[in-house]
């Protein structure tokens, strides 16, 4: 009786052996379902980002500055022309821009490098003589504040 209650003690605990096999077997090989992935976000509709959007517009308000034909350099728009030493008067600017300016953003305010500029002025030089020069600025640079919305960028060129 003693070895027959051996083999039952010693085959109880070997079929709760491979029982408990079994099923951490069963266990780590079943799938767990992974959780649901959200819905994908909608496509966003915002403007462009706002340095894109700056860089636009003054874009803009420089070709406008640049199609100027008064005799004297457009206001707020960054360009200066060093020609009180050559002329006694003036008849004509033309602007040509060949680079524009990159403009970077800091807070409410802007800074933009990297321009090139050409103005030729026609008029009369200090000698009385008709005269024509053309100035080159090879890095027109302009600076300013700004306001950007959603709706809107606002830029004031100083």
């Amino acid at each position: 009786m003693r070895r027959r209650s051996g083999w039952i003690i010693g085959g109880t605990v070997a079929a709760v052996v491979v029982a408990g096999g079994a099923t951490a077997l069963v266990w780590q090989s079943s799938t767990i379902p992974a959780p649901s992935s959200p819905a994908p976000a909608p496509v966003a509709t915002t403007p462009a980002p706002a340095a894109e959007r700056a860089q636009e517009k003054l874009d803009a308000l420089l070709t406008t500055c640049a199609e100027s034909t008064a005799i004297a350099p457009p206001e707020h728009c960054g360009i200066v022309i060093p020609w009180g030493t050559e002329f006694a008067g003036v008849t004509g600017i033309r602007y040509r821009v060949e680079t524009l300016p990159v403009l970077t953003l800091d807070g409410d305010s802007f800074t933009a490098t990297g321009g090139v500029l050409v103005a030729t002025v026609s008029g009369t030089g200090q000698d009385g003589a008709t005269r024509t020069e053309t100035y080159r600025t090879e890095n027109w640079a302009v600076r300013g504040d700004i306001a950007i919305t959603d709706d809107e960028v606002d830029i004031d060129i100083w």
